[in-house]
């Protein structure tokens, strides 16, 4: 009864928290493009600096080309899409596998005051003054407490009544079970959110981020427009060419009366 109200009330809530989590994440990199291209821009007004000289050139091609621009930041918005929906996932299947079976996930880690009633506090002051000792004397509790789990596990299950005359009682204690699994569970969570975006979010994409540049291709109409456009240039190129060898023509000529007239006035 408990893993089926931890599955039908608890999983849905926590695994809408990670997708959240994980689309803050994906915004925050996706904020960065334009900050980026201002950062390589203003390279140029540094006296010194340890980066490439061609990032100052590259800034300015990506801000004044607005289809290099458009391609880039679609490649990239594209990667951090992909990547969003592997970091989902991944963390979709650890909280299934968790919520199937939340007795084992429990075992495996410390549970501390929220789920055992005699667990010691921390002492703060011998964990300042001497972290040694402090770890020393942690060790032996941590031990007992992981393996004191299924024990107080065993305990809380067999407290729940099973007669018709005291289902009140068992409502309040599966509530109470339920409630103190829940709240471990999301503690454990969010422990490892962090990690799991620094090792499953952010490496990842910036190690197929480069791949995913290398593989940037023009769509056909931008192909078609550039075709088009070349086509045009080369119109004007070959007209400019024409009127260029007529104004040579042209020059050539007036050079030539220009020498004709100096030599007459010579003759004179």
């Amino acid at each position: 009864v408990v893993v089926k109200l931890l599955g039908n009330e608890a999983h849905w809530p926590l695994q809408q928290r990670v997708q959240y989590v994980g689309e803050r994440i994906r915004w925050f990199f996706e904020q960065q493009k334009e900050v980026v291209v201002n950062f390589m821009l203003n390279l140029e007004s540094l006296p010194s600096t340890r980066y490439k000289s061609l990032y100052p050139r590259h800034g300015r091609v990506i801000h004044d080309n607005a289809i290099t621009r458009t391609l880039l930041f679609e490649t990239y918005d594209a990667a951090c899409r992909r990547q969003l929906q592997q970091f989902t996932e991944l963390f979709e299947s650890m909280l299934t596998s968790t919520f199937s079976n939340p007795w084992v996930f429990l075992k495996g880690a410390t549970t501390g005051k929220d789920f055992e009633d005699d667990v010691p506090d921390v002492d703060t002051e011998l964990m300042k003054s001497d972290p040694y000792a402090f770890t020393k004397k942690r060790i032996p509790e941590e031990i007992r407490s992981r393996s004191g789990t299924e024990q107080q596990l065993a305990k809380w299950l067999n407290e729940i009544p099973t007669e018709d005359t005291e289902i009140d009682d068992a409502v309040d204690k599966v509530q109470m079970l339920v409630l103190r699994t829940y709240s471990f569970i999301r503690s454990q969570v969010c422990d490892q959110v962090e990690l799991f975006a620094e090792s499953f979010f952010k490496l990842p994409m910036l190690r197929r981020l480069e791949a995913a540049m290398a593989q940037i291709e023009l769509s056909p109409q931008d192909a078609a427009n550039y075709e088009a456009r070349r086509a045009q240039l080369e119109q004007e190129k070959g007209m400019k060419m024409s009127h260029a060898a007529e104004i040579n023509d042209c020059m050539g000529k007036i050079q030539n009366f220009k020498l004709k007239c100096e030599a007459r006035g010579l003759r004179r």
